[in-house]
């Protein structure tokens, strides 16, 4: 460790533990700050050029400011970040960043020097010094976190380095402005015993000049240490900063983010298709926060008894994600694709104020891998209650959870957003899905899809994206809807299709439900021929305005060219003039509802691409009484 000597402002090395006591300063960097080389030139002609250095560093003055304190208060070294690190060695820097946690909490004392609070003077009604110092840049930088929970003495220096008070007489203050709790706040033996997600809450409002360090300055507050990669950009350096915490600790609260906190959120609705982010279309979200604002509303997360045995393996992180064991509860009874089967993960972290048995929980879906589950959006808070923990519906299993926000898919992606408030305030919902491969988020109302790739052969193919089963599990009734695309022009189209006649609602409910999700997978299996209006219609009069192709199911598209060789990828599946028996598209189904009478349903669809790889299928219904 290299320190100044406050007398001579000579800079010495102090190899291993043999370092003597030291003041060591916490401050911004400001523009002008004093470098390794200079200081080390202002020391050896100290008594000519001391003078002129100050007139033309401002960061000199912070320097020889600490130099005396520290002087003072009987210090015979000081370590000041800007003169003490060689900065042209990333080997020195990369040592100093990750000791700069040890070296302010070994420290004998530490100023801090807040530039921009001036203690006196003159100010506004009924605003005090307090005030700048709580709103002081200090508070707001990335670094001096760790500078603030580290020091065991600590005290704070305003304008003129005057002393403004120590960490334990502005307590109040600082607790108000950082949201850190007082105990942890003067006692840094009992930051590592407070919850991850609570600790990531510090550093919310603070920022970095280099995007990595928002997660390197917070490697002291965890006890981790990893290799420094400037360039590697903020997102992977805080994913490898969880990687490391996960190593040493089985705290689970580190997965909470994004639960708590959103009782005061407003909610967005997006007017404008561009203002949806990819998370928002497709509904998942990767296992690992990507910054510390990710945990925002997570100050009052505890730590839980396990609900799982600690006898078993901990929690990992893999090249297929998480691998973690835990208490799984089934979300929801719908039978959706394979893909679309919903659990909560029960979490070993809860809230402070509520019941003790309860926990904290991530709402996750299958996907195509076998044990591989994706987390997945919701506007709701995921909490387990003690109830559900003891049901019969509650599993412990070992999964793994991506860190992916979606996972690749073998063909062309398509994000389907269903608007159909007017279906769902009576009870309806996608209960089933036939596609190639999709995952349904029920909540946002969107749905990734798979569609055709142009290498597969979708141009001058239509192809079949999905047949979506509509269905009211109270009043036994619903309806199908079946999603084309033109695999050339990417135009889409939709299908409504009444289910099989089902039984009353108060007579093998089920059953109904069932025939029509028995219905979907036949016509996805069996798309059959439709009749499509012309993308370009006709100008002569009496020419037919509909299109008749054969429809492809991109599962079986494969096998159908084996079959059929003459009709190659890339030549029209279409029959020019029409006829046959092709089903023509049913923007509009009617059926029949039983409520304490019988009604009838008008649902209507209509179907547009906004931008590639996006379509808005939006729907609405009537109902009216039937006729006596």
């Amino acid at each position: 460790m290299r320190l100044i000597n406050t007398t001579t402002l000579e800079l010495e090395e102090f190899p291993g533990a043999n370092v003597p006591p030291y003041a060591i300063l916490s401050h911004t960097w400001g523009k002008d700050e004093l470098t390794m080389a200079e200081l080390e030139t202002i020391a050896k002609h100290r008594r000519t050029q001391v003078q002129q250095a100050a007139n033309l560093k401002e960061g000199f003055s912070k320097v020889s400011y600490t130099c005396t304190q520290a002087s003072q208060d009987g210090y015979q070294y000081a370590w000041v970040d800007t003169v003490c690190i060689d900065k042209m060695s990333s080997a020195e820097m990369s040592e100093a960043i990750n000791s700069m946690y040890s070296w302010y909490h070994r420290a004998a004392v530490c100023y801090a020097y807040l530039p921009d609070v001036q203690h006196g003077g003159q100010r506004g009604a009924y605003r005090m010094w307090k005030d700048d110092f709580a709103e002081s840049r200090w508070f707001l930088r990335g670094w001096t976190l760790q500078e603030l929970l580290a020091p065991r003495k600590l005290q704070f220096f305003g304008a003129g380095w005057k002393l403004l008070g120590t960490k334990a007489s502005l307590a109040r203050t600082i607790v108000k402005a950082t949201g850190i709790d007082r105990r942890s706040l003067l006692d840094p033996t009992q930051i590592r015993r407070i919850p991850a997600a609570r600790r990531m809450c510090w550093a919310i409002r603070r920022s970095t000049t280099k995007p990595e360090d928002i997660a390197y300055s917070l490697m002291g507050l965890f006890g981790v240490s990893m290799p420094i990669l400037y360039g590697e950009g903020a997102e992977v350096a805080f994913t490898r900063l969880q990687t490391e915490i996960i190593k040493r600790t089985p705290d689970q609260s580190l997965f909470a983010w994004g639960i708590l906190g959103q009782e005061d959120a407003p909610v967005h609705h997006h007017t404008k298709l561009e203002e949806f982010d990819d998370d928002a279309q497709t509904g998942t979200l990767p296992i690992l926060a990507r910054s510390p604002r990710d945990f925002a509303g997570m100050e009052r997360v505890v730590l839980a008894t396990p609900t799982v045995p600690r006898d078993v393996e901990e929690h990992e992180m893999t090249h297929r994600g998480l691998k973690i064991k835990v208490k799984l509860v089934q979300a929801g009874k719908g039978k959706h694709a394979s893909a679309q089967r919903y659990y909560i993960a029960s979490l070993d972290c809860r809230h402070e104020f509520e019941d003790p048995i309860d926990r904290l929980g991530i709402l996750l879906a299958e996907t195509e891998v076998p044990n591989v589950l994706v987390r997945t959006r919701t506007r709701k808070h995921t909490r387990v209650s003690g109830e559900d923990l003891e049901s019969e519906g509650c599993k412990e299993r070992t999964v793994y959870i991506s860190n992916e926000v979606a996972a690749a898919v073998d063909g062309e992606e398509e994000k389907l957003l269903v608007h159909a408030r007017d279906l769902i305030t009576p009870g309806y919902d996608i209960e089933d899905v036939q596609a190639k491969q999709a995952q349904w988020n029920r909540e946002f109302g969107t749905m990734r899809l798979t569609g055709m790739a142009a290498e597969d052969g979708a141009k001058g193919c239509v192809y079949q994206l999905a047949v979506l089963t509509f269905f009211n599990r109270h009043l036994g009734s619903g309806f199908l809807t079946r999603i084309m695309v033109d695999g050339t022009s990417g135009e889409s189209f939709v299908d409504l299709l009444p289910p099989p006649e089902s039984p009353p609602v108060d007579h093998k409910m089920l059953e109904g439900k069932d025939e029509a999700e028995a219905e979907a997978r036949k016509i996805w299996e069996s798309p059959g021929k439709a009749q499509l209006p012309l993308a370009k219609p006709s100008s002569i009069k009496g020419a037919s305005q509909v299109r008749t192709v054969d429809v492809v199911n991109p599962e079986t598209f494969g096998e159908e060219e084996e079959d059929q060789p003459q009709q190659g990828p890339g030549k029209p599946r279409s029959i020019d003039g029409g006829g046959g028996d092709a089903q023509k598209l049913h923007e509009q189904v009617h059926f029949s509802e039983m409520w304490e009478k019988e009604y009838y349903r008008i649902v209507d669809a209509s179907i547009t691409r906004k931008k590639r790889g996006v379509i808005v299928l939006d729907m609405g219904s009537q109902l009216f009484a039937a006729p006596e």
